[in-house]
């Protein structure tokens, strides 16, 4: 009965972790997530997804450019512009709540 119990639980567990496996995406994957997010980055930021998505966008950004490298500068310039998104949307949290002086001093004070 032990063992079946330890068996049950060891082949759920690697049923699970083995979903969270990323495959590499593929160049049409990449060249067609490039237009769609670029068109998407710099209009209302209300209008993107939430953070951690925009952050799996920038990772796949960066993936793209090692799977279709003949278009990598598109890739490059699409994780920047996200990555700019990202600081903006930062920015303005600091600033709603009031952290951005916070940040300023102590960053003159040398705490990094």
């Amino acid at each position: 009965m032990k063992r079946f119990l330890f068996l049950t639980v060891v082949l759920v567990a690697s049923l699970t972790l083995g979903q969270d496996v990323q495959h590499a995406p593929t160049v049409a994957q990449c060249q067609a997530d490039q237009r769609l997010w670029l068109s998407k980055i710099g209009g209302e930021s209300s209008a993107l997804p939430k953070y951690d998505v925009i952050m799996r966008w920038t990772s796949e950004m960066g993936d793209c450019q090692d799977v279709d490298p003949s278009n990598k500068f598109k890739y490059y310039n699409t994780q920047a512009e996200i990555i700019a998104e990202q600081q903006i949307c930062l920015s303005h949290f600091l600033v709603r709540h009031q952290l951005w002086q916070k940040f300023i001093d102590e960053d003159a004070a040398g705490k990094r």
